[in-house]
């Protein structure tokens, strides 16, 4: 038996999306027919929609590595990934079931009910996000300023010689 982190069984109201998970979902919506579809929908109308840059580094988006546990079974290591991105092989959840979709928008510590193609439950809590697009552009980026880094200091553009 595990000691849990009382802080990780918290339940999440609404999905957070990047503007660029979003647009990919409204293509997919497009795309897709019957429950899928209304997976997508059900997501899009839930979302709070902000820029990639404004993202919280630990909401899950599309290309994170994620760690999650499904009910009390073991804890599960895969990259969220869209549907021709993914493969067989253990190391991606598929955007497109209904793990996947879960998984799209939320945080790390949170809980959710997932219901399944059969009408079954099962309880889904994201332990990690190990690693996420936009925070690693943000990390890498230099362009987007940081107005409190006494280092950066605020970019009021280039000086007059």
């Amino acid at each position: 038996m595990s000691a849990t982190n009382p802080a990780a069984h918290r339940v999440a109201t609404e999905p957070i999306l990047s503007a660029n998970d979003f647009a990919r979902l409204e293509i997919m919506l497009c795309e897709e027919r019957g429950v899928i579809r209304d997976r997508i929908r059900a997501k899009l109308d839930a979302a709070a929609v902000v820029s990639g840059h404004a993202i919280a580094h630990d909401v899950a988006t599309i290309g994170s590595v994620l760690r999650y546990r499904i009910g009390d079974g073991p804890i599960q290591r895969r990259t969220l990934s869209l549907p021709d991105v993914s493969h067989p092989n253990g190391q991606f959840i598929n955007l497109m079931t209904p793990v996947g979709m879960t998984l799209l928008g939320v945080r790390e510590g949170t809980c959710h009910a997932v219901t399944l193609p059969d009408g079954g439950t099962i309880m889904l809590e994201l332990l990690d996000v190990e690693f996420q697009p936009e925070a690693e552009v943000r990390r890498r980026s230099k362009w987007v300023p940081d107005d409190s880094d006494p280092d950066n200091g605020p970019n009021n553009g280039p000086s007059a010689a």
